[in-house]
């Protein structure tokens, strides 16, 4: 197992090139040629959970010592430690919930607006035999736990289904607009004189965009759709990123390693991928778990605003519904809301924690 590990390690680059291409042709086969439906995120799922686990995981085990080194500095912050438990209950929850809950997309109006357990409301129902109005009360129940919303799907299993959504555009987003801001930045801060003019001058372009209204923009104009929404976050994310990998990468291109690199002959490619992106790996797991909540709440923001895919039950979409049920129903709103709250503070949590625990000056 170690001899395999190290074989990916030295030709990780070789397959990361190796496998784009090959996915890129599979996707268009299907879609084009064999006519599949099929949604290009979980390609996109599994190149960029890929390019994590070479880049990512794997250079944590084979610097072990230094990976539980940072890992006893971070236990020591105990909301660092909450955040990442809860980022992990959500994870389980968003891979097993969906066998273990109903259909989110089931509706039956004889259950609609069903308190969760432990409340009751009244409701106006009409008796056809008297024809007139009656007030009953309605109690929570196990059936529904969490409740249901005015169609009378369970909130509890719409809930497991945003949170899959949730992790899925915050992942995938964050992914791609972490990958494109380091690689950016980093060949910038490498390159140096005209071409890093260049870079960051498009980069500040790129800044003074107003993300949310170009991301609502592109949304009203092509459609609304989960894969769209992803590649818009990513595409249009990356330039935070990149500027704060290329002041890292500054730092690192006229150390010692870089020098005897270029004096053994060594492509730029390769002093870029092979020396300065690793050494700016403690700087890029920060910033990418510093961003994941904002990813996550613009695309509550757009499900919210009615601008999400409306295919998948998202956060947002229940919030969206909820609001209209605010004074009937309040659970619809409040409960997606509270979602929301602990996963952003979570990750938000984690963060800092991260942070702290990479920082040299850090006194914890």
């Amino acid at each position: 197992m170690p001899k395999l590990l190290t074989v990916i390690s030295k030709y990780k680059h070789y397959i990361v090139l190796f496998l784009l291409p090959l996915l890129a042709a599979i996707f268009f086969i299907n879609t084009r040629l064999l006519d599949k439906s099929q949604s290009m995120a979980g390609y996109m799922y599994f190149f960029l959970t890929l390019i994590a686990v070479l880049y990512g995981l794997l250079p944590l085990y084979n610097q072990r010592r230094l990976t539980t080194f940072y890992w006893e500095r971070t236990k020591r912050n105990r909301l660092g430690l909450i955040g990442l438990g809860f980022i992990f209950f959500l994870i389980v929850v968003a891979l097993i919930g969906p066998f273990l809950t109903q259909d989110p997309t089931v509706v039956n109006f004889r259950e609609k607006n069903w308190p969760p357990v432990g409340f009751s409301i009244e409701q106006s129902v009409y008796d056809t035999k008297t024809r007139t109005l009656t007030t009953e009360i309605v109690y929570g129940g196990w059936k529904h736990p969490l409740g249901t919303d005015d169609k009378g799907r369970d909130l509890l299993a719409m809930l497991v289904s945003g949170a899959r959504v949730s992790l899925q555009i915050g992942l995938l987003a964050t992914g791609l607009a972490i990958f494109l801001g380091t690689v950016i930045g980093v060949t910038s801060a490498y390159l140096g004189g005209w071409a890093d003019n260049v870079i960051m001058r498009f980069t500040d372009m790129m800044m003074t965009f107003p993300f949310f209204l170009l991301l609502v923009l592109i949304v009203f104009l092509f459609g609304p759709n989960l894969t769209l929404i992803v590649l818009i976050i990513g595409l249009t994310g990356w330039t935070g990123t990149a500027r704060l990998v290329r002041s890292e990468a500054l730092s690192l291109r006229t150390r010692e390693f870089v020098m005897a690199a270029k004096a053994l002959g060594a492509s730029d490619a390769r002093i870029i991928f092979r020396h300065l992106i690793p050494n700016t790996m403690s700087a890029i797991i920060v910033i990418a778990t510093l961003s994941i909540p904002g990813v996550i709440l613009a695309e509550a923001a757009l499900s919210f605003i009615g601008l999400g895919d409306p295919t998948v039950s998202s956060w947002g979409l229940i919030l969206n519904a909820g609001q209209h049920t605010l004074d009937t129903a309040w659970w619809v709103a409040v409960e997606p809301g509270i979602m929301l709250f602990l996963t952003v503070l979570s990750f938000n949590f984690l963060g800092d924690a991260l942070r702290d625990a990479f920082d040299p000056r850090s006194t914890i």
